[in-house]
């Protein structure tokens, strides 16, 4: 019955006018064709049967310690389309590129004496205040260069720990810059804000200064190979206006999916990031996301594929990653991330065959 009464209300709202100034069928450039894809030669319903992106969460994080540049040349080595950069920022307002507002569980800070006294209880709503840790915001960026980045996903190798620097954005969007993905297209870039509303109480709001990184290194054009996304709201809201760049809506389950379509003007995003459960039903069917967004130009690019932790619910049962992207690419997804995108590559080359 709640799946039901969802539904209706996704529906409802993605047909709502507010949609048609929002929606990437309104774009002169849809997202796939942005990144010299070519419509119409992909078997399953994606916008435009173009041929989905494979994402590459944090880079290749299976294999490198997350969000470091090695970590995202090795996905470009793998065929990878677009690379992910969480953003934080520091005590000197510079963006930075980590998953999470605090440092210990990604950099060998802890192997830092000269930090030691800097570990303290959180201030950050997302995490409880009995948490102690060592955070972001507390750090200048010439502090935080000081430390190495280390693998952070339980039983994934070790072997490249402390050898890699956290990067700043600029890092990152030079790097892409810099190159070229295996099929000699620009690299796709794919930042995400992290808890923004947090950061702006601290007085750094991430808006601007995530639009003015990618104008300074020529990203900021319509039709760029760039997506902005977010969890929060109020953030996707804010920003939407503010840049031709398409704005992708993340939320974590189907509550949050209706909390966000909920909000006054939903939707105002001009892409979905949904958990990959989102998109099903426990039986296997589809649970009608990717349709109604596709009804209106929205593209859905579902996170996140892992080949060392397969999904346990229903309808994935444990299958292997790949068994598990063949069942999501075949809803007409537009993209998908991966933390092994050698994997996500094969099984998009293997699907139209």
């Amino acid at each position: 019955m709640l799946l039901s009464i969802m539904q209706k209300h996704i529906t409802a709202l993605l047909t709502s006018a507010a949609l048609a100034a929002t929606a990437l069928a309104s774009c002169a450039t849809a997202p796939g064709q942005s990144l010299g894809q070519s419509p119409g030669k992909w078997s399953a319903p994606s916008l435009n049967h173009t041929k989905p992106l494979v994402i590459a969460h944090r880079g290749a994080s299976g294999l490198r310690p997350e969000h470091t540049i090695e970590a995202y040349k090795l996905a470009l080595d793998q065929g990878a389309d677009c690379i992910e950069p969480d953003l934080v920022m520091t005590k000197d307002g510079v963006l930075v590129d980590r998953h999470d507002t605090f440092l210990s569980t990604t950099t060998n800070i802890a192997g830092h004496p000269e930090f030691a006294s800097r570990k303290r209880a959180s201030t950050d709503p997302e995490f409880p205040s009995s948490r102690e840790d060592w955070w972001v915001a507390d750090f200048t960026l010439a502090e935080l260069k000081t430390l190495r980045a280390i693998q952070s996903f339980p039983g994934r190798s070790k072997e490249f720990d402390g050898q890699f620097a956290i990067p700043t954005f600029g890092d990152v969007l030079a790097f892409a810059k810099a190159n070229r993905t295996q099929s000699g297209k620009v690299v796709c870039v794919y930042p995400e804000a992290k808890s923004p509303a947090y950061h702006a109480a601290l007085g750094h709001p991430m808006a601007l200064p995530i639009l003015d990184a990618l104008k300074a290194h020529g990203f900021d054009r319509k039709g760029a190979p760039i997506f902005i996304q977010s969890f929060e709201p109020p953030f996707v809201k804010e920003i939407q206006p503010l840049t031709e760049l398409p704005i992708v809506m993340l939320v974590a389950d189907k509550a949050a999916l209706a909390e966000a379509l909920a909000t006054p003007g939903a939707p105002y995003w001009d892409g979905l990031g949904p958990s990959i459960p989102v998109l099903f039903n426990a039986d296997g069917t589809s649970s009608g996301v990717v349709e109604a967004a596709h009804a209106k130009g929205i593209a859905v690019h579902p996170w996140t594929f892992r080949d060392d932790a397969p999904m346990r619910a229903a309808p994935f049962n444990s299958e292997p990653a790949a068994a598990s992207m063949k069942r999501t690419l075949a809803l007409g997804v537009d993209g998908f991330f991966t933390d092994f995108p050698a994997t996500g590559v094969t099984a998009v080359a293997a699907f139209n065959e």
